[in-house]
């Protein structure tokens, strides 16, 4: 079922072209922004995007303009393995790996251990409004995320955000929930959730 979903979502995806790329991109680092957790957090964990995510150098570029200690992801295939590594150029500090994804060159590779990290943002194939996320399969995120103490920010475009999707009991829920139109705060279960919707400018209810 999963598969099936992921598949589906990519698609839609896929179709978007570069100008609502950016411009969706730019409305949810404005929203991102809104989040006060996000603004005080001294050590930000960011991915680097690609194939039509959501872009963040612009979230990069905001946090180091800040003095924020920024972190990016360093993928170990062998042991699904996420390692953080600080960034303080991201034009020069990186390159594309083998499989396309921007990571530090080996110069400039500074490890930092995940538990100094005060908030993440986490990519994502879909997010629903309780929380759940459904990445691409490797279970990269899943593992990193397990025994991580910190905010986590699931950040997407809106075509990507469902009232339920499919989870499993391991997967783990999301602080908040951003997209170009709102931002979804997730609360404890049996709580609802606000949902603050920027376009129409109102706050309203989702029940679970």
């Amino acid at each position: 079922m999963k598969k099936e979903f992921r598949k589906k979502v990519l698609a839609l995806r896929k179709k978007q072209n570069a100008d609502e790329i950016t411009q969706n991109s730019s409305l949810i680092f404005d929203n991102l922004c809104s989040i006060r957790e996000f603004e005080d957090s001294n050590t930000v964990m960011v991915y680097l995007d690609f194939n039509n995510e959501v872009k963040t150098d612009k979230i990069i570029k905001h946090l180091l303009s800040l003095n924020k200690r920024v972190l990016i992801p360093i993928t170990i295939l062998k042991t699904k393995e996420l390692i953080p590594s600080q960034i303080m150029d991201i034009e020069n500090e990186t390159f594309i790996s083998t499989f396309g994804i921007r990571e530090p060159k080996r110069e400039f590779i500074r490890k930092v251990n995940k538990n100094e990290i005060d908030l993440v943002i986490v990519p994502g194939v879909a997010f629903d409004k309780n929380g759940y996320r459904l990445g691409y399969g490797g279970g990269f995120y899943d593992k990193f995320l397990s025994d991580l103490n910190c905010i986590t920010v699931g950040i997407a475009f809106e075509f990507q955000i469902f009232d339920c999707i499919p989870k499993e009991d391991h997967d783990i829920k999301l602080d908040y929930i951003v997209s170009e139109k709102r931002v979804i705060k997730i609360r404890s279960a049996h709580v609802t959730n606000e949902v603050y919707d920027f376009r129409c400018s109102k706050l309203s209810t989702l029940r679970k």
